[in-house]
């Protein structure tokens, strides 16, 4: 096309006139096959820019929906959809890096919670330790009785700091899946009736009477036998602690023919109705300067419950304030029903 005729179609276009396609062909000086040749060569450039745009936009979307895969295909609910457009896709991104963000917060208030934690646990006795010691160094007349006192309490506060240190390592094991389950067929009464055994001092110092009711059945279990002594160990051990004077802690046994339910029941002081969702987590302690004054790592119920669901079971409590608590929890029966 020459200079001349993009001229003639300018003005044409310029000026508001309706012309007919014989007039616009007279105007450009254009013969009818090289006005459909035009036409042709600018649909053919149309639909090719096109095709091109659209290319280009399923490869971004294709790759969107690749990202969007990668997060997590288990967890992320996102991936089941085939995204039609790019917006959704990128919606779809967005959510997950969201979650990904709000995870990444949630975790690191964890951390920090928790070495705070630990670092509150292991300071007590640790200090507790030091002024002692440094006493019986700074007066080296001290008397032999004050001597010995100060040594023992000592001696005390460091079993409480290697407890806190074994409980710890415990729960690590736990929650990193490095800590795997024997699980053996035992008899869970014979079980209990040692753990009651192991207990007796404790429960004579407060005048606690301990007792064992258990109808006539087989109680063959399940389990790890180590790792559910633990389990009753802690929790007949809290019930001791946290008990009144002359009162009394119970461990029930009862069969449904598929498990074995064991209850440990006190009539202490109780947990307040606010706290009982909070009791199995790491350190918390519904009365803090009480707890610590009767020592403990504040990580026994959250190892039960540890223990308890690696064997596929749950652990739950009910208990009224003042009147006492019963924890639960069952173990599957090795006897065929």
């Amino acid at each position: 096309m020459r200079f001349s005729q993009l001229v003639n179609l300018g003005l044409c276009i310029l000026q508001p006139v309706n012309y007919s396609p014989l007039h616009l062909l007279t105007t450009l000086g254009l013969s009818s096959q090289s006005f459909f040749i035009l036409w042709v060569v600018t649909v053919f450039l149309g639909i090719t820019v096109g095709l091109l745009w659209l290319r280009r936009e399923k490869q971004l979307l294709k790759r969107l929906q690749q990202m969007i895969s990668e997060e997590n295909p288990e967890e992320n609910e996102a991936v089941k959809h085939n995204y039609d457009d790019i917006e959704a896709a990128l919606k779809a991104l967005f959510d997950t890096r969201k979650e990904e963000l709000q995870q990444l917060q949630r975790l690191e208030n964890y951390r920090r919670d928790y070495i705070g934690n630990v670092a509150h646990e292991l300071k007590t006795p640790i200090f507790s330790i030091q002024g002692y010691i440094e006493t019986v160094l700074d007066d080296p007349d001290l008397d032999r009785n004050t001597l010995e006192s100060f040594l023992g309490k000592a001696n005390k506060n460091a079993d409480r700091l290697g407890q806190i240190v074994m409980d710890l390592d415990t729960i690590t094991k736990y929650e990193s899946g490095f800590l795997v389950l024997d699980q053996q067929p035992f008899d869970l009464l014979a079980l209990v009736n040692e753990v009651v055994e192991s207990l007796e001092l404790q429960a004579k110092e407060k005048h606690i009477t301990l007792q064992v009711f258990a109808p006539a059945g087989e109680y063959q279990v399940m389990g790890d036998r180590g790792r559910l002594s633990q389990v009753l160990t802690n929790l007949g051990y809290n019930s001791i602690r946290y008990g009144n004077e002359s009162g009394n802690t119970r461990f029930r046994l009862s069969s449904t023919g598929t498990k074995v339910i064991v209850e440990v029941a006190d009539n202490g002081i109780g947990i307040p109705q606010e706290h009982l969702g909070r009791v199995f987590e790491r350190f918390f302690r519904v009365d803090k300067h009480r707890n610590r004054a009767t020592g403990g790592s504040g990580l026994g119920l959250s190892i039960c419950k540890h223990v308890v669901e690696a064997h596929g079971e749950t652990i739950s409590v009910i208990s009224t304030e003042g009147a006492g608590s019963v924890f639960s929890f069952s173990v599957k029966s090795a006897v065929e029903a």
